[in-house]
């Protein structure tokens, strides 16, 4: 069967794709109809014809109907808490309908966990004066296995549903207004660390990310969550794959030795993350600590913007390779936004890899320049990624810029995916559809084009080899 791995003919598949328009993004076959999954690997790439043979009665099949179908999303550069935690408060000073507030709550509740609040104000006196029976139909139908509390502008009375007065004692049936001591029951019940209920976040942030079609991310936060993460796996509710990068001063100061994971690990480490700003006075310190982190082993990450920075970054690099020995260490030089040419020729002989946020950065004029592909020629690997929540989360809006771009999407997805497993050592079980690889998988909505497609959608996400958004 061509294109099918050894193992997999022996056995029926657990899952497969049939009907999809297959961008493998791997060179050796390109394209395909369908995909075979085994557990959480792809068994088989392949015909129609050719993946039908392998389904049997418990395998889940999936109609891509038509839409392209790639390697899930690895977003290279992300702050995975502070994504979670733009869903930890709702602005509703533009809602003035139970129509609105209903449609809003229903978006919020689609992410949060089973029991997460969901905390917001600014509400206005027309959201206040609508219908009781419908007020209280909005709260009450649109996140009924969430505890909602909304504040008007005025502190004096917000709006709580069933779920909400339940939890702060108050005997009334239905959502709607609440003020005096019913809104201080409720208030005095909500958790006092509302935003700081790790697990609770990575979960909202887990759950987004599936929902955009991101099966990986590089959380460069540094605000070491990995235990949090592993927590949440063993419940059974991570839906992403985290790589997630510690401190670089804390590492140093610490003397810690990378603990390394297996690469189909759901959560690893080994990344730290550091930082220059353009300060030369931070310069000797920075160089120091790159060059010990490199001794212990650590990948190393550094934001770095604008000719100045870089510049010293880049050499600071060059320095610790010549101190520490060649390896391959993968050095992320983060953003890497205005680096000069001779600063970029320089990259690319040392191999540092470029982790881009083209969606941030490069929209307009900056993503038609060609500055991204000229990093790209001078040899520099090419890491997408968004900064959420600095910016949108959704790698769509990287595929879909704007028809000035010299960029084809075919590019924009490698990046957001070789391009990323490779930024994280992860090329070899990740970032193409190929057998024996993870099984990490999203449809889109349509067959990709020549021209760029605007309004497409993530129809199916798959991680692991199971489906956790969509169908």
């Amino acid at each position: 069967m061509i294109g099918c791995s050894v193992f997999a003919q022996d056995r029926t598949a657990d899952l497969v794709v049939l009907n999809g328009n297959v961008l493998t993004m791997d060179e050796k076959r390109p394209q395909a109809e369908a995909i075979a999954v085994a557990g959480n690997k792809i068994s088989a790439v392949g015909t129609n014809a050719e993946i039908r043979t392998m389904v049997g009665e418990t395998t889940k099949v999936i109609d891509a109907k038509g839409g392209t179908v790639i390697p899930g999303f690895n977003d290279a550069h992300v702050h995975f808490m502070a994504i979670g935690n733009t869903f930890s408060s709702m602005d509703i000073k533009d809602i003035d309908t139970p129509e609105k507030l209903a449609e809003r709550l229903r978006y919020y509740a689609r992410f949060l966990p089973k029991g997460r609040w969901i905390l917001g104000s600014g509400g206005n006196d027309a959201l206040w004066k609508v219908d009781a029976a419908m007020l209280a139909k909005a709260l009450d139908e649109s996140a009924p296995d969430n505890p909602v509390f909304l504040y008007h502008t005025d502190p004096a009375s917000a709006l709580a549903n069933a779920a909400a007065m339940k939890k702060g004692g108050v005997k009334l049936s239905a959502g709607g207004i609440v003020r005096g001591g019913a809104l201080e029951r409720v208030r005095f019940s909500v958790p006092k660390d509302h935003t700081k209920r790790w697990a609770e976040i990575a979960g909202t942030a887990s759950n987004y990310a599936a929902s955009l079609g991101i099966t990986s991310v590089q959380d460069v936060h540094s605000d070491d969550m990995a235990a949090v993460y592993r927590e949440l796996e063993s419940q059974g509710k991570l839906k992403t794959r985290i790589y997630d990068c510690r401190s670089l001063p804390e590492v140093v100061k610490e003397k810690a030795i990378p603990k390394r994971s297996d690469a189909d690990a759901m959560v690893r480490t080994g990344c730290v993350k550091g930082m220059h700003e353009g300060d030369d006075d931070w310069t000797p310190k920075l160089e120091t600590d790159i060059i010990a982190a490199d001794k212990l082993g650590w990948q190393i990450a550094i934001h770095a913007i604008g000719k100045g920075p870089t510049q010293a970054v880049i050499e600071i690099f060059a320095a610790a390779i010549k101190e520490n020995g060649e390896r391959d260490r993968r050095f992320k030089l983060e953003h890497a936004e205005g680096v000069s040419v001779d600063d970029i020729k320089r990259a690319g002989k040392l191999n540092i890899i470029a982790s881009i946020q083209p969606y941030l950065f490069g929209r307009g004029a900056g993503f038609g320049s060609g500055y991204y592909t000229d990093l790209q020629k001078a040899g520099m690997r090419l890491a997408y990624g968004s900064d959420a929540p600095m910016t949108a989360f959704d790698p769509l809006l990287t595929v879909n810029v704007p028809s000035v771009s010299v960029i084809s999407d075919h590019e924009v997805i490698k990046g957001y995916t070789q391009g990323s497993a490779y930024a994280e050592f992860a090329e070899n079980i990740k970032g193409t559809i190929t057998p024996g690889k993870l099984a990490d998988i999203v449809i889109l909505s349509e067959k990709m084009s020549e021209q760029k497609t605007n309004g497409m959608k993530v129809f199916v996400t798959i991680t692991n080899g199971k489906v956790v958004y969509g169908h």
